[in-house]
């Protein structure tokens, strides 16, 4: 796929957010009909601020295919991101690193998290 790209002073630089985008007032069967265009079905989304300051450990996905769960170290936090905004919906810093955790509802409102000190920690949407 062609992406946009400059080269000034002979630096590479590709613009992945210069392709097209897809209206958010598009019909639902419109949307379908898509997996069978070439070009959109090879774009590239990226999510916003999908990083931590040192790593992330653990990635998951909500049931209901919503969210995006990640946990990270150094600090310990847990970032959630909504995928149909491609953005960061939610930070918590926590006080021990997560060693894993589990999703309790279809999205992202109850979590169980799995502390490196032997913890169970429930988390809920309101705090926890």
């Amino acid at each position: 796929r062609d992406m946009n790209l400059l080269a000034p002073n002979g630096v590479q630089i590709y613009n992945l957010s210069s392709g097209k985008t897809l209206p958010q007032w598009l019909s639902e069967k419109k949307q379908r009909d898509l997996k069978h265009n070439e070009e959109y079905r090879r774009r590239v989304e990226l999510i916003q601020d999908l990083e931590f300051p040192t790593a992330s450990q653990c990635i998951k996905e909500s049931p209901d295919s919503q969210y995006l769960i990640a946990t990270g170290v150094y600090p310990p936090q847990i970032r959630i991101f909504e995928l149909n905004q491609m953005s960061l919906k939610a930070v918590r810093n926590l006080e021990a690193n997560i060693i894993n955790f589990t999703i309790l509802s279809q999205d992202y409102s109850k979590l169980l998290l799995l502390r490196e000190d032997r913890t169970l920690e429930f988390h809920a949407q309101y705090g926890s």
